[in-house]
Order: structure tokens, then sequence, then C-alpha cells
């Protein structure tokens, strides 16, 4: 049976659309051509900066985020773009050459009142902002259960899940205080694995109970906080979902993260050519698993012919209704509303 193409409205424009719920990387450290196509023709509502990207001078990264923000807002339905980067401190540093170093988060946690550890986050994340970012996957919620997580480790507050809520928490409100968008890392809790998810599918047999008692303690503090993207793991929890990674499972996202702990904010997906992904699911599969999971945004890390062919691949299984035309537009209230007023 042919498959029956969405109604979609003919004054409704799907390839804006679907670009707000595409959060890319790019080529190079200053404007170019690929940026501006990326920008001006696809119109992508996010950019995810890595170390490449990052110039030598802080007036040559202020230019670039600049340019991208104004281009951006007059390509993409008025709306500023999300301008990312990872800066947590410690060994996951996009940044340090320009605002200095700064400690991991289990250095950090050592400041342990709540009011220190605010202020020292508040200076990490007002040197980001200062830059032309509006957010900064940070901070990372995992709770570090496993000595030989070869992931997590010290970008992790603590072992113990109380000292990542309180920690968390006070990173959280620093962000929003220094004028970003708030996040959270890596949802439902990365911690416990023994295996690189950059490089191959981490495996638990975690069960309902035990991830309510300890990995989803953090998450629910930071969905009180009110936090406005929360970021998930390419993890395979068998005895939850025994055949879908978390970015690609219903009973996570739209269950557990919607339902069930009634979050209102952003799903990200961490990048879909890490390794735990891309070698177990085809392109056309982890863009169209993701969404009609209930991720709002896909986030990619590739060259920029990999970058079109992601932008031009989901453009295509939403008019030919892969991907229904309603979870376009359901992601794109939430992705409007947040960028509009700041908050879930």
């Amino acid at each position: 049976m042919r498959k029956k193409k969405p109604a979609i409205p003919g004054d409704f424009d799907l390839r804006a659309a679907v670009a707000q719920m595409c959060h890319v990387s790019f080529p190079g450290d200053e404007w170019n051509p690929m940026l501006e196509t990326l920008l001006k023709k696809y119109r992508v509502g996010g950019l995810i900066f890595y170390s490449e990207n990052v110039a030598g001078k802080v007036s040559q990264v202020k230019k670039l985020t600049s340019k991208i923000k104004s281009t951006a807002v007059k390509t993409g339905f008025g709306l500023q773009p999300f301008i990312s980067v990872d800066e947590e401190g410690g060994r996951v540093s996009r940044l340090g050459g320009l605002i200095g170093k700064f400690p991991s988060q289990m250095e950090a946690a050592e400041i342990t009142k709540k009011n220190a550890l605010q202020r020292h986050y508040k200076e990490l994340y007002t040197k980001v902002a200062e830059l032309g970012f509006n957010v900064d996957w940070s901070p990372v919620l995992d709770i570090n259960t496993n000595p030989n997580n070869p992931i997590v480790g010290d970008r992790a507050f603590s072992e113990e899940a109380e000292s990542v809520v309180n920690c968390g928490k006070a990173a959280i409100q620093a962000a929003r205080k220094a004028g970003l968008f708030t996040t959270a890392k890596h949802f439902p809790g990365h911690g416990d694995t023994s295996v690189d998810s950059h490089k191959i599918l981490p495996v638990l047999k975690t069960t309902g109970p035990k991830l309510k008692e300890r990995e989803l303690k953090p998450f629910k503090m930071a969905i009180r906080e009110k936090v406005d993207i929360i970021m998930t793991a390419h993890i395979l929890m068998q005895k939850i979902d025994p055949s879908h990674p978390v970015t690609f499972s219903e009973k996570f996202l739209k269950k557990m993260l919607r339902k069930d702990l009634k979050f209102k904010g952003l799903i990200i997906t961490d990048d879909l050519n890490m390794g735990a992904a891309a070698n177990h699911f085809s392109l056309n599969e982890r863009i169209s698993m993701s969404v009609n999971a209930g991720a709002d945004i896909l986030m990619i890390r590739a060259d920029y012919r990999g970058t079109v062919d992601f932008l031009e691949t989901f453009i295509s299984q939403v008019q030919d209704g892969t991907i229904p035309f309603d979870r376009v537009k359901e992601s794109l209230a939430r992705i409007t509303k947040i960028k509009r007023n700041g908050r879930p």
C-alpha cells in the first residue's frame, strides 16, 4: 500500500519548521559560504560549536556568534537560534583558551556551600554568555555509580544522588541567572555504563524501580527547576525497553519523561552520529525513530555534506509521512515558546 502523504497547509513553511528541530555542527571558525547556506537556505534553528569552530581571539568568536544570531533571526520565523557549546569544565572544554580553565564538576562539588557553588557556575556561564552563546550543555546530571565508566567519571558531581541533585540545582540556577537557556544531560542517567557511547552502545539491566530510586532524582529536580532542555542518552536499558535505546524509545521520552515526570521543555538527542546510534541504525532510522519517539530537536555532528544529507533526509521524511506532520507542529510549538519566553 502506498504511504499516504500528510496534509500540509500550503501556507505552512515546512522546511523552516523542520530546520527549527535541527541542531547541527558547521565547518570553520569564521563566516563562510557553507555556514551561510546552512542558515539562509536550510534555516537551521541551532548550531553547536566544537573546538575547531572556536577562533583564537575573543573578538572573532563574538563576531561569529553575532552574525549567526542576526542571520538566523531573519530567516527562521524571527526566532533566535540556539548557539551552543560543551563547556563543562575539566576535560570537556571548548573555550578554555579564551575563558580560562574551570574545574571538573566533581572538583567543583567540593565547594560545599550552595551559594559558593552557584557563584562558581555563574562565573563560568557568564563568560560563556559573553562570547555570544545562549546554551551550554552543562550541567551533567549523571551519577558516577560505576567507577569503571569511561565517559562520565569526574564529569559527574558525585557518586551519590543527593549530591548530584544539590550541585545540579545550583548550576541550573546559575545558568539561568547568567542569561542562558538551561540544560540537563544525559537522561535518564549515563553513570552506570561501562563503555563509551561515542563508540559502542551501552547496555544496562537497571530496573524501573532502581532508576526511580537513583538515576531519575537529578532529572526530577531539573524539571522542578523548569529546565529548558533535557538531552537524551544513547543507552539501551533492557529491563524497560529491550528494543530501543533511550533516544529512540517512546517508553522513555513520551511516557517516562513527558507523561510520568511531566517535563514540558525541549527534548534534544545527543549527537546522532555517535557510534552507539550510527552503528546500529541508518540515518533514516535515526531521524524518524527519534522524532516519532518524542524528540523535539535532533543534534548531529557531521561534515558539511553529511549535515546537508541529514537536513534533506529529515525534510523528505516529513513530506512523505514517515514523520507525522503533527509531530513537527508539536515540537515547533515548544521550540517557539521557549525561544520567545525563555521558559517551558
